[in-house]
């Protein structure tokens, strides 16, 4: 069943919304790129002990109603669905959702750019043809130049066509889910925790601001202790030279 995308203040109710960043980016597309799916880091979705217990010092903190998380882009393809954040929520009995813009939503604005992806994958093939017929790049070709050039301008069309999904259009539908949670919830004031993309919190804010939702933005200090890795990378080396 298709969602509407409708976003309406609060009624009789007020909303305080922490808004904290992720630990690593959350990209999105509607095709991941290939570098991507095979990035093992990437697709086991790890998420550093030391994140967890600042989340958990954060529910302590503030005693969150309820908590939502940015979905990432492909997490139904994901061989690991385990979502450690959502297992702290669930320890701590506090409702917890992932958010992102509707599937079938989704599929009709993909849709929309197909026809963008199937020109610009023609305009790739006929481009390294050409390159492989004349033994490398034909510089006095006008004819490849404009291969060239419109190849470039489609891919710049449709990236700005994606960047609105992927930021307007994803924010509001994330929004919508946050309200959708808090709806739920009783009383008349209760506290929200979402865990997204640091990237988003200028248009969440702009949507909180006008929907009346209080927010509180945490942004996250990274820094990386190397001392074990080295120590277990030197054990490798000595094992090696032991051989």
């Amino acid at each position: 069943m298709s969602k509407v995308l409708e976003l309406k203040p609060l009624k009789k109710k007020h909303l305080k919304l922490i808004m904290v960043e992720s630990e690593f980016p959350i990209d999105w597309w509607f095709q991941a790129p290939k570098k991507i799916k095979e990035d093992l880091v990437w697709n086991l979705h790890l998420i550093s002990k030391e994140y967890l217990q600042l989340i958990e010092e954060l529910i302590n903190k503030y005693k969150p109603d309820f908590g939502s998380e940015e979905k990432l882009a492909n997490w139904d393809e994901l061989p690991n669905q385990i979502d450690p954040l959502e297992e702290l929520f669930k320890k701590k009995e506090i409702p917890f959702k992932h958010v992102d813009i509707d599937e079938n939503a989704r599929d009709y604005l993909s849709s929309v750019l197909e026809e963008h992806r199937t020109t610009i994958k023609k305009l790739q093939d006929k481009i390294r043809a050409i390159i492989k017929e004349k033994g490398g790049i034909p510089e006095t070709d006008e004819f490849f130049q404009r291969l060239v050039l419109w190849k470039e301008y489609l891919e710049q069309d449709y990236e700005q066509q994606e960047d609105e999904v992927r930021y307007n259009i994803r924010e509001a539908w994330m929004m919508m889910n946050i309200l959708n949670l808090a709806k739920n919830v009783e009383g008349e004031k209760f506290k929200g925790l979402f865990i997204c993309d640091l990237r988003h919190f200028n248009g969440i804010e702009k949507l909180a601001n006008e929907l009346g939702v209080d927010l509180e933005k945490i942004k996250i200090k990274r820094s990386i202790k190397t001392e074990e890795v080295e120590k277990e990378l030197e054990k490798d080396v000595e094992i090696e030279l032991e051989k």
